[in-house]
């Protein structure tokens, strides 16, 4: 191409004014289409316009403007994308410019291919955009994307995940690969993400910061370039309840419009305040913030069926904290399942590898979950933040029992008493050997025993048993250990 480019330039140098193009087509045994294509990426690649055309006369090169200095592009880097990436980038541009119509000169501008090739591509471009109910419309020059706005929405989402945007770990990362995002609209989405955060006290962990963070981008590009119906919607009733049950969150997506609204000069219509509202929702919120998700009864009963199908498979019982962590999962899970919101887990490989067996599980429950509750299926990424709930309470099964050690002055007699402690039970952790003076709440939820030896009378804190025992550690002290110790493994299984 670059070739072609330089015998162009010579052949119009050599030319006294005017050249047909279809005298240049054959001179360099290419078609007309590409000697207007190398006019374009010629003039492109400079300020100022080396080749002037007109209308029955041809091209002509402009020696006044020879001199003008080259733009600083750099068309390697463009080079370096494969097939498919091309093809997806190119997609997205169509996407975000729907149902506006763009030139195929200008969409292929940038990645130096033959029309065969464009040809090629504009063929896959149609059989992706099939699987999401659009069509693309092409005539002599041009192209565009035709189809519902929920359609196009959803491709955009799959194209932006083909390109692996979705599988970043960070804003700055989705940025750096975000085709049209300059620093201003950045700034502007990052503001957004903190007032979000500011009003929910706490931060937005991933993937939910690079979803939410992808709709504001898609959502800025398509009132930018493209154009969609705005329907007279109205809430259902549904709508309006979920937006009752939680005022905060649906009061706050108000907001977030009412800014972009101000920002991209316009007014966006009810389903986009809709739409932020349903990511708010899907967002899985920690600590305190949780709360502002109120707790469903379909969730309470997706749990229940799900904990039940692990347990008949593996056993696998979640105590009464991960239940509770797991449901606030579920929760926007559920959510981004009914919108079709998207998230990438990159830590699946690692659980795969780790957890391969429980993975396998999960995965099979899941979907026998999302079959009985009429779901769509669940994707082996929402699978794998799932495993992790499983496995952190497995963890907390297998893992070794915890002793602390104490007698009056925490020296001497409760040493002895560690002494005789790892000689007859060497499985069991002590983190603490301790006066009563260190007997207190803070110190108990810092070492988590779960059994307290003392030789001193004391009251249990947090229900965690105290054993009273001789420093001597005799037959009677130890059977009384291994008694607790086991009611306490017993406990666990049977629940």
């Amino acid at each position: 191409m670059r070739e072609r480019t330089k015998e162009l330039l010579t052949l119009l140098a050599r030319a006294d004014g005017y050249v047909t193009a279809e005298e240049l087509a054959n001179s360099l045994a290419v078609s007309n289409k590409t000697i207007y294509r190398l006019v374009e990426r010629i003039n492109a690649a400079h300020t100022e316009p080396l080749i002037v055309t007109s209308r029955g006369k041809g091209v002509k090169l402009l020696s006044e403007n020879a001199a003008a200095p080259v733009k600083p592009v750099m068309p390697s880097v463009h080079s370096e994308f494969s097939p498919l990436q091309r093809q997806n980038k190119v997609l997205l541009t169509l996407l975000f410019k729907a149902p506006y119509y763009v030139q195929r000169i200008q969409l292929f501008a940038a990645y130096y291919v033959s029309d065969s090739v464009i040809q090629s591509d504009l063929t896959a471009i149609s059989n992706l955009l099939v699987a999401d109910e659009l069509k693309l419309v092409r005539d002599h020059t041009q192209v565009a994307v035709s189809g519902k706005e929920e359609n196009i929405r959803r491709a955009i989402n799959h194209t932006l995940e083909r390109l692996n945007l979705f599988s970043v770990t960070s804003i700055s990362e989705f940025s750096a690969g975000a085709t049209g995002l300059d620093k201003f609209d950045q700034a502007f989405i990052v503001g957004e993400i903190n007032r979000i955060e500011r009003t929910i006290d706490g931060d937005i962990p991933y993937p939910y910061n690079i979803n939410l963070f992808s709709h504001m981008y898609t959502l800025i590009m398509r009132a930018r370039n493209g154009r969609w119906a705005e329907a007279d919607y109205q809430m259902t009733p549904v709508d309006v309840q979920t937006a009752r049950d939680n005022a905060v969150l649906y009061e706050l997506a108000k907001v977030i419009i009412g800014d972009f609204d101000r920002y991209l000069v316009t007014q966006l219509p009810l389903t986009e305040e809709l739409n932020i509202f349903q990511y708010l929702l899907s967002i899985q919120l920690g600590g305190e913030a949780s709360q502002l998700l109120p707790m469903a009864p379909e969730v309470s009963a997706f749990t229940r069926f799900l904990t039940d199908q692990v347990a008949q498979q593996s056993h696998l019982v979640l105590d009464a904290a991960s239940l509770t962590d797991l449901e606030r999962h579920i929760q926007p899970m559920l959510n981004r399942l009914r919108n079709e919101i998207t998230v990438k887990n990159v830590w699946l490989t690692e659980i795969k590898k780790q957890y391969g067996d429980l993975f396998k599980v999960i995965a099979q429950a899941l979907t026998a979950a999302a079959k009985h509750f009429r779901l769509a299926p669940i994707s082996a990424d929402e699978a794998g933040f799932v495993t992790l709930y499983f496995a952190r309470c497995m963890e907390e099964q297998d893992r070794p029992k915890r002793v602390v050690i104490m007698c009056t002055s925490g020296q001497g007699t409760s040493e002895l008493l560690r002494v005789k402690v790892n000689k007859y039970f060497p499985d069991l952790v002590v983190p603490a050997v301790i006066s009563t003076a260190q007997y207190t709440e803070d110190n108990m939820s810092t070492w988590h025993p779960d059994v307290v030896l003392s030789t001193v009378h004391v009251q249990p804190i947090d229900h965690v048993p105290v054993l009273l025992v001789s420093a001597l550690f005799g037959d009677l002290d130890r059977t009384n250990l291994r008694h607790i110790l086991n009611d306490q493994v017993e406990a666990a299984n049977a629940h």
